[in-house]
């Protein structure tokens, strides 16, 4: 058990500091000073698509390293087998579809449930940056930002000098 919960931490770790990063590089290529922001909404989906893939694949090697190295517990389930077979069984843990096609079985029971609150956390966190991210791009295609059109904020401006 001892091993699952050490599997389970460090890919923990290592997902947060990818997803940190990958948010960092994200910002500085496409966030900042963003004019034409069509093509640049479509790349920063797809980098958190991309990145959300390489976090399900990190998972699927840690089942991988559990089953056949440690031989922690297997996966079990028609679709179960091969590297695809974890692939497919890490991609429904971490999104938390739970199909019960492939079901984990002894420790790894414990890593499935931490990969699935690690992904949902992941994909809360890739939700509010698109969110955070859609009202920079909405403010420079439309001069609106998050506190309304620019001729509202600079009346807002005025009443609260005045005050």
């Amino acid at each position: 058990m001892a091993t699952t919960v050490l599997i389970s931490i460090i890919l923990v770790l290592m997902t947060l500091c990818l997803h940190q990063a990958s948010f960092t590089i994200l910002v500085r290529v496409l966030l900042v000073g963003a004019r034409d922001s069509h093509p640049r909404l479509y790349l920063l989906m797809l980098g958190i698509f991309a990145v959300h893939l390489v976090e399900i694949l990190l998972y699927a090697a840690g089942f991988y390293v559990a089953a056949n190295v440690f031989d922690l517990g297997l996966l079990q389930g028609e679709r179960a087998t091969g590297i695809l077979g974890h692939f497919y069984a890490s991609a429904v843990f971490y999104t938390s579809l739970g199909l019960g096609d492939v079901l984990p079985n002894d420790h790894l029971r414990f890593l499935a449930g931490v990969e699935a609150l690690n992904g949902l956390l992941l994909i809360a966190w890739s939700a509010s940056f698109l969110f955070t991210a859609m009202g920079q791009f909405w403010h420079c295609l439309t001069g609106v930002n998050a506190n309304g059109p620019p001729a509202l904020v600079k009346n807002r401006a005025r009443e609260e000098k005045g005050s």
